[in-house]
């Protein structure tokens, strides 16, 4: 019996000294994406930030500014390690119609911006903080009209929590979940709080799960990602793992719309290191208590295919007590890929008001 033991424990180093062999040979096989990285464009200019990095952004210039200039609108894009489209740039440019400067900007370490030099250094609390920079030191302005797309709206509404005087107004568009989430035994407590009206009838978008999974990554990648954990080093250079983001991206982008007609290709600005590291929530302040005493106006956007659920969504609007929900049909995740001018549209109403007030 001991004979028979010694030989499966020799079997067994031998078949996981050959399967670590394999798995490094594989590692070892650098990754290629088919998606180009991003390139810079013409509007493209850059904000140097107290961190010592550059954040790269485009400013569409108010058509027919007021006097004194109204407050600038500012959009926050998705991810993390999410960037800029060109036609988000035409989308939300439609905006300094309404006599306002509009800037768009690449979150650090995702799109045009810098990258850091330690996955680490990445934080949701480091894009607070450039956020705040950016209002009051680059663009100047007292406030500023805010509009944030999935994870964007949940900076947006931290932001809010901390700095109401800096914010004229808020759009949440398909805003993430609050973070940190709150759970009783286990169970979220939107799920109890929030049903969904009978009123509202949600589609369930294309799950893409599973092309973001472990399975769907290389050894390389995953042998990366252990390494950014485990010792804070990047293993993969930036070009090549951002090459990995945007491949996945390419699949990603099936479960953002109703109508798969209306995916915008990808341009190769994702933020792969950012993407993973950006989202850490564990040591931040509950922002509940100080939302429910913002005075702000907030519009809270909501996508018929959105796989963000309502018990997420409508939580915004339910904590701020200036804030209203409204329900796009026949639009997923990016709302202005499916309903561009029922987006627009909204949006510039809000503005009006804001205008007006």
């Amino acid at each position: 019996m001991r004979r028979i033991l010694k030989t499966l424990l020799k079997l067994a180093a031998a078949l996981l000294g050959l399967a670590l062999l394999v798995w490094t040979g594989l590692a070892l096989v650098p990754n290629t994406s088919p998606v180009a990285p991003i390139t810079p464009r013409e509007t493209t200019d850059y904000w140097p930030m107290s961190g010592g990095y550059r954040i790269a952004y485009t400013r569409v210039p108010a058509v027919e500014p007021g006097d004194p200039p109204r407050p600038p609108v500012l959009f926050l894009h998705g991810g993390p390690g999410g960037y800029i489209y060109t036609s988000t740039i035409e989308t939300m440019g439609r905006f300094a119609e309404a006599g306002r400067d509009v800037y768009l900007y690449d979150q650090v370490g995702s799109g045009l911006s810098d990258r850091l030099p330690r996955p680490k250094d990445y934080s949701f609390e480091r894009h607070l903080e450039d956020l705040r920079e950016i209002v009051v030191e680059r663009i100047g302005a007292d406030r500023a009209v805010l509009i944030g797309q999935s994870y964007g709206g949940v900076l947006v509404a931290h932001f809010l929590a901390a700095h109401p005087e800096l914010v004229e107004g808020a759009v949440l568009t398909s805003p993430g979940a609050l973070e940190p989430s709150a759970f009783v035994d286990g169970r979220w407590v939107n799920l109890d709080k929030y049903p969904v009206p009978p009123s509202l009838e949600f589609i369930e978008p294309y799950n893409f799960h599973h092309d973001t999974t472990l399975r769907a990554m290389t050894a390389r990648t995953i042998t990366a990602l252990v390494f950014a954990q485990l010792f804070d080093v990047k293993l993969i250079d930036d070009l090549e793992a951002d090459g990995e983001l945007n491949e996945m991206a390419a699949k990603i982008t099936r479960g953002v719309v109703c109508d798969p007609a209306n995916v915008h290709p990808e341009e190769g600005g994702g933020g792969f290191y950012s993407h993973y590291w950006g989202n850490w929530y564990g040591d931040l302040e509950d922002p509940r208590p100080a939302l429910a005493q913002v005075a702000t106006p907030v519009l809270v956007l909501h996508g018929q295919c959105d796989f963000v659920s309502y018990p997420a969504t409508y939580e915004y609007a339910d904590l701020m007590p200036n804030a209203e929900y409204r329900f796009i049909e026949g639009a997923g995740h990016e709302i202005w890929w499916d309903r561009e001018e029922v987006f627009v549209e909204e949006i510039r109403r809000f503005l009006e008001r804001l205008g007006d007030a």
